[in-house]
């Protein structure tokens, strides 16, 4: 066992006081492990992480074990040094989107897909600024190096605006920040879906939240448009946006959005839209970002179809596969 290897087994070992998450509270040295320890949900979900790490580390060997192993050592790392400030919220957040990922890796041939981050901090005048992008990184066989600047480049480009120019002009003391995360789901052995989600505050009243889909074919290391998924031929485009027209029309009873958004020519226009398809296990999922359908108060809309209505739709040998009857797969 190397060095590595031992070092994540001992932070990750499963606890076994039902109270206790993955490691002994009694031995909590920082932060965020005592947040963890003082929330019987965040040790939960510390227990369910380690459980689901486990798993999936004793299905490897050579160098996709070591891969795994290095991944979680850098994702700790990450953690231990963003989850500074809102705890709770912070480790929740971590922790939903690396169970994702983690589950992703399992269902298949491991992807060797990595966690990379940009974290910065600064000052120009009065304004400071933190920066904690992460994103993913396609360390696989295939010739991934053009999907692999699209999400430096993202990343990048996102911690620059939250960065003030040399003149701003604002004596007010505050704080931009430019976060970025994300998780990955499997809709097919092939493939793996990427939901990048973003938050930037530059001043004003509120900040911006974004969530963008890019589906990649892990043959090939390239990303995949929707119409590559569905039947050549086939009614897909109208069928999705019946269904998703349907569907926001029925959420706008609890969360009124912008009725003339769901126009014919304003809807068939987003819906051709490939970064707002996020392709998980079981079922379609199409995003609608803050003002596309809806005010800023009403936040992110999303449609969900289980694949199990698209199956007339879908390719039969395709990226997306359906689950076989009867067997569930996770999301």
């Amino acid at each position: 066992m190397t060095l590595r290897l031992a070092l994540v087994l001992a932070l990750l070992a499963p606890g076994i006081a039902v109270a206790q998450p993955s490691f002994d509270c009694a031995k909590a040295s920082t932060p965020v492990e005592r947040a963890i320890c003082g929330d019987a949900r965040l040790a939960a979900v510390d227990r369910e992480l380690a459980s689901v790490y486990g798993a999936l580390l004793g299905k490897l060997s050579g160098p996709a074990k070591e891969h795994l192993t290095n991944d979680e050592l850098r994702w700790l790392s990450n953690r231990g040094k963003s989850c500074t400030a809102e705890l709770a919220w912070c480790l929740g957040n971590r922790y939903r989107l690396r169970l994702a990922t983690l589950k992703a890796a399992g269902e298949g041939e491991y992807p060797s897909i990595s966690e990379q981050a940009l974290q910065q901090t600064g000052k120009v005048k009065a304004i400071a600024y933190e920066i904690d992008a992460r994103y993913p990184q396609f360390d696989g066989s295939g010739d991934f190096r053009d999907l692999n600047k699209y999400f430096a480049k993202t990343a990048r480009n996102g911690a620059k605006d939250a960065i003030p120019a040399a003149d701003v002009y604002d004596p007010r003391e505050q704080t931009w920040t430019y976060d970025q995360s994300f998780a990955l789901y499997r809709p097919g052995p092939n493939a793996v879906a990427v939901e990048v989600t973003s938050y930037i505050f530059t001043g004003g009243a509120h900040g911006s939240t974004n969530v963008s889909a890019t589906l990649v074919d892990l043959r090939g290391g390239s990303s995949v448009e929707p119409a590559e998924v569905f039947k050549e031929g086939a009614p897909w485009e109208r069928s999705l946006t019946d269904m998703a027209r349907a569907d926001l029309k029925k959420q706008f009873i609890e969360r009124p959005g912008f009725d003339d958004a769901l126009q014919p020519d304003k809807f068939d226009k987003m819906l051709k839209e490939s970064d707002r398809y996020l392709f998980k296990a079981d079922a379609l999922e199409l995003i609608f970002n803050q003002y596309e359908v809806g005010p800023y108060a009403a936040g992110i809309y999303r449609v969900t179809i289980p694949y199990a209505r698209l199956a007339n739709l879908l390719r039969p040998d395709g990226l997306v596969q359906l689950a076989p009857v009867g067997e569930g797969r996770r999301r």
